[in-house]
């Protein structure tokens, strides 16, 4: 209840505006909603994937079939590219359904969004250029999972349909692009490079510019493949000069690893590590699930290695193996295989165990019959004997049976309680997720307001918020993506806080963030509170410490005081730049509800906070070790 109302406290002051889309009519919400998935397609998939469930849920009350097509294409691309392969052919197969009805966009509703996206006023032409894309997305599904004699037909199918019958630059690119990619991945590299040169001057006349430096990267692939790297460096820096400017971030991770890979090539380990670990800077900012994060994360890892930095690489080669089971093609027939032996198994297993319950029944009762008669006998003879005895042994027998019988329940409560206890781990990690998807979404909303405003100083609050939001998302993803569902392992957090917080400041080129530290576990509720602490010192640093240096330096570290000098159990965080300085007296910049936000939770820690100013600034913050983790 306590964590609860910390949170509803944090975000009440995060944000305080109304986000309402839901007193619209349905046509302005059909376009709205249209809009933003499409905008978040490249930048937050799940964001996409859940404006576009919206919009088609819209389109079917307005009975917009061509809509739906529409959406259901690029909600299957989006899939795809998140690697729900299943969901996505499913979605795609039905938009394929729907667009073969010719008369699908004759009585369209006209939204701005329709009118920017499908130009020509003849239906006809609108329908052939949404079944270009659809054909086009099934092919892209086909070649995930290395059907590609599949994926061609499909291609050249729509290749023929849309350079017969339309002169839309944008899907003539898509197509012949994709052809060629599915013969680089059939390795005919003569047949991929004729059709990259086919679509280079196609991408010159184009006026959306997303695809801009796509080509340029394409045809570095092919030199790559052919053993050309010097010439397919040049063409990736080519590409990422324009992809950059075009802000297409998928695109500009997948050069950047390619880049990464080809100056590994060439000996340049320096300049490998630098594009390995931009790409995947990249990559996380599109979404929680990207298919190629496997290969971004091995990427990294071995450029690690070639900088002799073998910790930083093992630790990206585990990443990439929790990632190994991504469902591409091989990988769905393994999990199928896999799913089919374990069931054989277990059923074997459950016969083993009925089989082995009926001996066990079989000795037992002839361990009972025996019994029975060895107790007939006994009692019988004690009878004659003693008949006080026989009353005594009367009543041992029904004392036994009870104590059976309490075993016996026992053991069912036992089983019960181990099964409920696996029900509440598991509904405890869900908690933690959709928490931790919860703030991802309040992070998404917050950026979409921050990108209406144009006040650099509401901006700058708005961009702290993200960061605060963020900084308790991470410690909810470890929670549920961890072993341990009350407490948090803060090196690991520390460094993905980092990461995300240079991410959001550019920074990650000039400014290096260390985590000198032992691995140091604390509860939930300590660990949100340093997190949010260190979250706002690291904020101050990269606004206010490197204004007049290139390049600098900040060290987070938390540890342990030495039990010989103080037996209470003290936490020491430590965090120190090399930056400008600061006077320890000097009225704070901006509203200055970070440092009241670190000053209450420092109070709240119970701990003792300090600066010191000595070749950049030093803070520490010193607090008890929480009981529930102490040794």
């Amino acid at each position: 209840m306590k964590r609860i109302k910390s949170y509803l406290l944090i975000l009440f002051i995060l944000f305080s505006y109304p986000v309402d889309l839901l007193g619209q009519n349905d046509t302005i919400r059909l376009n709205n909603f249209c809009e933003l998935a499409l905008k978040y397609a490249e930048v937050n998939r799940d964001s996409s994937i859940y404006y576009a469930d919206i919009a088609f849920s819209t389109a079917e009350k307005l009975n917009q079939k061509f809509y739906q097509a529409s959406i259901l294409s690029d909600l299957g691309f989006t899939l795809l590219s998140n690697g729900d392969y299943g969901t996505a052919l499913t979605k795609l197969l039905v938009a394929n359904k729907l667009i073969e009805d010719k008369n699908i966009a004759k009585d369209v509703i006209i939204t701005p969004f329709f009118s920017k996206y499908f130009t020509s006023s003849d239906p006809t032409i609108n329908r052939i250029i949404l079944l270009g894309y659809i054909k086009n997305s099934l092919a892209m599904l086909y070649g995930r999972t290395e059907n590609f004699d599949k994926q061609l037909s499909e291609l050249k199918e729509a290749k023929t349909i849309i350079e017969t019958e339309t002169n839309d630059l944008n899907l003539r690119w898509t197509i012949n692009n994709n052809i060629a990619n599915a013969y680089l991945n059939m390795g005919k590299l003569d047949s991929a490079l004729y059709f990259q040169q086919i679509v280079l001057p196609v991408e010159k006349q184009m006026e959306n510019k997303n695809y801009g430096g796509a080509s340029n990267k394409a045809i570095g692939d092919i030199l790559f493949r052919k053993g050309n790297f010097e010439d397919a460096k040049i063409n990736y820096l080519l590409a990422l000069e324009v992809l950059r400017k075009n802000q297409n971030t998928f695109y500009i991770a997948l050069t950047q690893f390619a880049l990464a890979d080809t100056y590994r090539k060439l000996g340049r380990v320096d300049s490998a590590l630098y594009y390995a670990k931009a790409g995947v800077a990249n990559y996380r900012l599109l979404g929680s699930n990207v298919p190629e994060m496997e290969n971004a994360y091995t990427a990294l890892a071995l450029s690690f290695k070639d900088e002799n930095k073998y910790d930083s690489a093992f630790y990206y080669l585990q990443l990439s193996k929790k990632l190994s089971d991504s469902l591409n093609g091989k990988e769905i027939k393994t999990l199928t295989n896999f799913q089919n032996i374990g069931f054989k198994e277990q059923l074997r297993l459950k016969e083993a165990e009925a089989k082995r319950i009926r001996i066990k029944s079989r000795a037992q009762l002839l361990l009972s019959l025996s019994a029975l008669l060895l107790f007939s006998i006994i009692a019988f003879v004690l009878y004659k004997s003693n008949k006080i005895k026989v009353k005594a042994n009367l009543a041992l027998k029904d004392k036994n049976e009870e104590i059976e019988k309490t075993v016996t329940e026992l053991k069912t409560t036992q089983v019960s309680l181990a099964a409920r206890n696996a029900e509440n781990e598991l509904l405890l990690k869900e908690i933690h997720h959709r928490v931790k998807n919860n703030l991802e979404v309040v992070s998404s909303l917050l950026a979409l307001q921050s990108a209406q405003i144009d006040d650099p100083s509401v901006q700058s609050a708005m961009l702290a918020s993200q960061n605060r939001v963020h900084s308790m998302g991470i410690i909810h993803q470890k929670l549920y993506q961890g072993e341990n569902l009350a407490a948090i392992e803060m090196r690991d957090y520390f460094i993905h806080l980092s990461e995300n917080i240079l991410d959001s400041f550019n920074a990650e080129g000039h400014i290096k963030v260390e985590c000198d530290m032992p691995k140091l576990v604390l509860d939930v509720d300590t660990a949100i509170s340093v997190g949010l602490i260190t979250n706002e010192l690291l904020t101050n640093s990269l606004k206010y410490a490197f204004n007049e240096k290139e390049n600098g330096a900040i060290k987070i570290s938390l540890t342990e005081e030495d039990k010989a000098v103080n037996a209470e159990g003290l936490l020491l965080l430590k965090i120190s730049d090399n930056g400008i300085g600061k006077s320890i007296n000097e009225k704070a910049t901006g509203t200055g509800f970070g440092t009241q936000l670190v000053n209450l939770l420092t109070k709240q820690l119970d701990g003792k906070l300090t600066y010191e100013i000595n070749n950049g600034t030093i803070v520490t913050l010193l607090f008890k070790k929480p009981a529930s983790v102490r040794a």
